[in-house]
Formats: C-alpha cells, sequence, structure tokens
C-alpha cells in the first residue's frame, strides 16, 4: 500500500468519525429538546382586549403556577404596553383561564391583540 493510499485511508476514517460525530451530536440535541419541552411544556395563543380594564382568556392548560409571557401583536397593543396602562397577569383560574389587567385600571381600546406563551413548569 502506497503512503497516498494510506493518507487518503485516515482522511476516511475521519470524515466517517465526523458524520458518526454529528449523527451523535444531532440525537442528544434532540433529546435536549425534548427534555425541555416534556419538564416545561407551553401552549401558544393570541387575544383581542375588550374594552375593558380586566379581560379574561379561557385556556384550558391554566395551572396555579403557570408562567405566561405576553406579546403585542398590534400597534395598539405596544402604545398600551409602552405606557402606565401596560398588562399584567391579575389571575389564574387552573383548568379555566387567566386574566390580564391593565396596570393604571385603564381602558384599552377594544382593538388591542396579543400573542401569549403558557409555560407550565413540573
Amino acid at each position: 500500500m502506497s503512503m497516498m493510499d494510506q493518507m487518503s485511508g485516515r482522511s476516511e476514517i475521519s470524515f466517517q468519525n465526523l458524520e458518526t460525530q454529528q449523527r451523535l451530536m444531532i440525537v442528544a440535541i434532540n433529546g435536549l429538546r425534548d427534555a425541555i419541552l416534556t419538564t416545561f411544556p407551553r401552549v401558544t395563543g393570541t387575544f383581542t382586549l375588550a374594552a375593558s380594564a380586566t379581560n379574561t382568556i379561557p385556556n384550558t392548560s391554566v395551572t396555579s403556577t403557570s408562567i405566561i409571557i405576553i406579546m403585542a401583536t398590534s400597534a395598539d397593543a405596544a402604545i398600551l404596553m409602552a405606557s402606565t396602562g401596560a398588562l399584567y397577569i391579575s389571575a389564574l383560574t387552573p383548568g379555566a383561564s387567566f386574566a390580564v389587567t391593565t396596570a393604571n385600571a385603564g381602558v384599552p381600546p377594544g382593538t388591542c391583540t396579543y400573542s401569549y406563551i403558557l409555560v407550565n413548569p413540573s
């Protein structure tokens, strides 16, 4: 076997090892992702505020320890969130809903739209 054959054999082995390592990394990353999603299941949704200081958002996935992250998805909602009327989660009703209230008890115009992520830590 020539020196060139030996060198090409080595690089072939190295590439095979690299492919194996990449496959193992993908399996590990997918396992980590699955573990996170199992530990912290999440639900997403959207809502539009009614012209009321407190709005109840139905969602049967709510628990007493739910973490809810709200994101404005309209200009009116962004303006409200940047003002003293910003929203906060004022109540969690396990198995039923969560309530959002404006911080200043002001009444939004009824056109504010939001998206949310609900996470239930185990």
